[in-house]
């Protein structure tokens, strides 16, 4: 098993964790995930976050197998949707950038 998955794969692994939550799904994601990232952005899930979010963006990146567990579970939640929200094209890839670039400026303040 290799350590380092793309971001197909890296989103298989966290489906395959959050398989079993029922919980209602977040409303906005993009706006949820910047929100979540200006909250507490030293800290490192809201970094891997941001990572996530760029990779959805532009539809690349790449992860280390162990970064799946770095989230607690409403963070999970809140990628799980961030991804379905990917997945159905709800958002332009103009908001997905303004997304992006809100949280990296909250990453780098």
């Amino acid at each position: 098993m290799t350590d380092v998955m793309c971001l197909s794969q890296f989103q298989d692994e966290l489906r395959r964790i959050a398989r079993f939550d029922v919980s209602e799904p977040v409303a906005n994601p993009l706006s949820a995930t910047v929100q979540k990232i200006s909250d507490n952005p030293a800290c490192v899930p809201a970094r891997l976050l941001g990572r996530m979010l760029r990779a959805l963006t532009y539809e690349r990146g790449e992860f280390r197998r162990a970064e799946a567990s770095a989230f607690d579970m409403p963070t999970l939640r809140l990628v799980i949707a961030l991804m379905n929200a990917a997945r159905a094209g709800n958002n332009t890839h103009t908001e997905w950038v303004e997304a992006m670039t809100a949280a990296d400026a909250a990453i780098s303040s």
